[in-house]
């Protein structure tokens, strides 16, 4: 299954990507959405005509079971397929990098001070600039990496439901029946150019989790904006900090975590106050446990767990361990 995924991720999602993305472009909304609510739709009034014309039952089950198909059959086809591709690790003929304490130790200093020295208030973010700088950057990628080329005419749409995602804690996503790239308009400007690298390498063919934060994470991190660069370490720092904590063992990572400025904090507090303040507890619930249950199905073991398995990848491919810890970008 991962050769032919890997010659779908490659050779045919590029070319679909490029197509369906370029037919939604003249769109400003996204198109998903409206798909999505034309299933549903239809769904519910294949039932009601079953009911209003006393129609027999496995008709309606039929015509259920076919719009399931249709959907599964979309789905795969101009997307899901990349969820069984090779990995990253695989694709670079790399293996990951083995724990070792005081190699870690190395990443974590470089960690902090790289957080400490990019931090600067961001009250606003350029996004067509991000965008620009962002597309830029993938597409120097060279061809190894797996990922599609980027396209002028591939920006992020305007949300219809965006009240639910905020709900739920959806940040941003990609819509796969166009390969659109939506995110959440109540992420903050420090969140967004993440969020927005994230979602696009989605868009060139990235499915793992993992991989995705590594993208953005390294995408910003290059970049000449020290917002955009601050925006790199602080959500790296916001998806990973669980797993360091495991790692390290509560009194040492609390010995590291003193390291970090007080801003730093004051940053993370106050993005906690804005989500909490816009989810609903027992949706956002809900939520996790059917996205956990996508992705174990689409061969991404970890599940939800799999946002914060970017640690290893930086760890691995990042040269930050290798450089002495002197504040400068690594």
């Amino acid at each position: 299954m991962t050769g032919w995924a890997d010659f779908y991720a490659t050779r045919i999602y590029p070319a679909v990507s490029t197509a369906l993305s370029w037919v939604a472009a003249p769109f400003g909304f996204s198109l998903t959405e409206i798909v999505v609510v034309l299933f549903i739709a239809l769904a519910v009034w294949l039932i009601i005509k079953t009911v209003r014309r006393k129609k027999p039952w496995w008709r309606c089950v039929l015509g259920e079971l076919g719009l399931v198909l249709c959907a599964i059959v979309w789905f795969y086809g101009a997307l899901g397929l990349n969820y069984f591709r090779s990995s990253l690790y695989d694709r670079l003929g790399s293996t990951p990098m083995p724990y070792e304490e005081a190699e870690f130790h190395e990443f974590l200093a470089a960690f902090a001070d790289n957080l400490n020295d990019n931090w600067c208030e961001v009250e606003t973010v350029d996004a067509r600039a991000v965008e620009q700088e962002i597309k830029a950057w993938y597409a120097g990628l060279p061809a190894e990496c797996g990922l599609a080329r980027p396209h002028r005419w591939q920006h992020p749409k305007r949300l219809l439901f965006n009240r639910l995602y905020s709900a739920v804690g959806v940040l941003g996503f990609i819509g796969p029946a166009f390969d659109e790239m939506h995110v959440n308009h109540d992420v903050s400007p420090l969140e967004y150019p993440f969020i927005f690298a994230h979602e696009y390498s989605h868009v060139l063919g990235v499915s793992n989790e993992a991989e995705a934060n590594f993208w953005a994470f390294e995408a910003c991190r290059a970049s000449q904006d020290q917002a955009v660069r601050y925006s790199a370490w602080y959500m790296l720092l916001s998806f990973t900090a669980g797993n360091i904590r495991s790692l390290l063992g509560e009194e040492a990572y609390q010995a590291w975590a003193d390291t970090l400025i007080p801003e730093v904090y004051v940053d993370l507090e106050l993005a906690q106050l804005h989500w909490g303040t816009l989810r609903w507890a027992w949706l956002s619930r809900a939520q996790h446990k059917f996205y956990n249950l996508f992705l174990k199905t689409n061969r991404i073991a970890d599940g939800t767990a799999n946002y914060g398995q970017v640690l290893r990848l930086v760890v691995t491919f990042s040269d930050l361990h290798l450089h002495d810890h002197d504040g400068e970008e690594g």
